[in-house]
């Protein structure tokens, strides 16, 4: 079975995912990690001391500025991103096509909890089907976000450097607010163990693609090419 993406622009789903956070925000739960976040932020750029120089493109747009090194991310956030995806025939056969797996339920694991499905028995065989079920979900998601690399970089080639920059800025600002109320969600998350890891799941893949929209801006403003072969990115 193929697969219809529901955002098909960069800017298609950072406007999703604005949505998503301005209405998450307004919540109870919202409203007391925005404040956590706050004063997190406030707390770490006046513990800062001395000057920061900004990396800056040739570029005169205003938009291409970019003033947040990687060093500023979470460190919870980068270890996260950086941790090791599981190398099995379930995830083997995910990340390599739609068509090898019945793909049909994972959607409902993309968007944020409490997650509305059953909670399931607490038996070795539910724990193994959450175990085929996570590993099945990472590899889907590699696969996803393989094929938005391709299509960043055919951007990137093919002379829209530029805008692409501005937008995985911008894209970046939502995202990192997002994850912040999501990792404070899950921290205090009271649910069945399935519900847990999925959870968990998600924030790993939002951590991933945060960490790399910033190495790509980060790449691009310094004159390099992050999609090139020998890139880390590819």
């Amino acid at each position: 079975m193929g697969r219809r993406a529901k955002h098909l622009t960069l800017t298609d789903k950072t406007a999703a995912t604005r949505q998503h956070t301005a209405k998450y925000s307004r919540s109870d739960r919202g409203k007391n990690t925005r404040r956590l976040w706050n004063s997190r932020t406030y707390a770490k750029a006046h513990s800062r001391k001395g000057s920061t120089k900004s990396l800056t493109h040739a570029s005169k747009s205003p938009a291409l500025d970019f003033n947040v090194e990687l060093s500023s991310l979470p460190s919870d956030l980068i270890n996260l991103a950086r941790a090791d995806l599981p190398d099995t025939y379930l995830f083997q056969q995910a990340s390599q096509s739609a068509d090898n797996l019945d793909e049909s339920d994972l959607a409902q694991w993309d968007v944020d909890p409490p997650y509305h499905t059953p909670r399931p028995l607490e038996t070795p065989a539910e724990a193994r089907w959450t175990e085929n079920l996570v590993q099945v979900i990472h590899g889907r998601r590699f696969r996803m976000e393989k094929e938005e690399v391709y299509e960043r970089a055919k951007r990137h080639s093919s002379g829209g450097a530029l805008d692409l920059c501005a937008e995985l800025r911008e894209a970046l600002d939502v995202l990192l607010r997002q994850w912040a109320m999501l990792d404070e969600y899950v921290d205090s998350m009271e649910d069945c163990e399935r519900h847990c890891v999925m959870a968990q799941c998600l924030l790993q893949w939002r951590a991933r693609r945060i960490y790399h929209y910033h190495n790509e801006v980060h790449a691009m403003m310094t004159g390099s090419n992050p999609y090139a072969l020998d890139s880390s990115i590819i």
